[in-house]
């Protein structure tokens, strides 16, 4: 009995997120790709500048949002990006205003932050709240694995099939097959496809330079 109520459980489940996808995201969304999965609940904003790749699953409590720099304009390409078969854990807040991109095969652990924008920080303004956004382009590139509570703040690059620690905060660059941890995120290790290991770096064998626009 138990077993059958657990069956019957997750396919109620299965089948909401189909209902949902159909009747009601394919058409808020700038575009959405086949077999998606959106967990319930989900916070989004502007959605109309949010375009999401095949495949691509979104876990519960996540805030998926734009705030593009002229809303209500349609733009001929959406601020925020979401590639193929990308997974996204709980708890998670994308924000894109210029040209955030996550390309494919990216996961993203619980509870993380991605953002390509912020909030200005001149102290004898008005609260920091209501200081006009600053933007920078930001990218995940293919196949990075986003630790749990990952921050990836606006300007940032992560290159292919990184690996980015739990807790970390990328404030720049970071090479492809790499490992990087800390705050602000650092390079420890690169991967040598010659050994088919991970090599431990130490801080003068690796040049960073740092693109962020903010």
């Amino acid at each position: 009995m138990v077993k059958f109520a657990l069956k019957l459980h997750k396919r109620t489940g299965d089948f909401k997120k189909k209902l949902l996808m159909l009747l009601w995201y394919r058409l808020i969304f700038y575009k959405t790709g086949a077999r998606c999965s959106i967990s319930q609940p989900l916070f989004t904003h502007k959605p109309e500048y949010i375009q999401l790749g095949n495949r691509v699953s979104i876990g519960p409590y996540c805030r998926i949002e734009a705030h593009p720099a002229h809303p209500g304009k349609r733009l001929v390409t959406p601020v925020l990006t979401i590639g193929d078969r990308v997974r996204i854990g709980h708890g998670v807040n994308i924000s894109g205003q210029v040209g955030l991109t996550i390309e494919a095969d990216v996961l993203i652990g619980g509870g993380s932050y991605v953002s390509d924008n912020n909030h200005s920080i001149d102290p004898e303004g008005p609260r920091y709240l209501d200081q006009p956004l600053t933007s920078a382009p930001t990218v995940i590139g293919k196949g990075v694995w986003l630790g749990q509570n990952v921050c990836v703040l606006a300007g940032s690059f992560v290159g292919e099939r990184s690996i980015i620690g739990a807790g970390s905060v990328v404030n720049g660059y970071i090479p492809p097959y790499s490992i990087a941890v800390g705050a602000p995120a650092r390079v420890v290790k690169k991967y040598n496809f010659e050994t088919k290991q991970w090599d431990k770096v130490s801080k003068g064998d690796l040049h960073i330079k740092l693109i962020r626009g903010v």
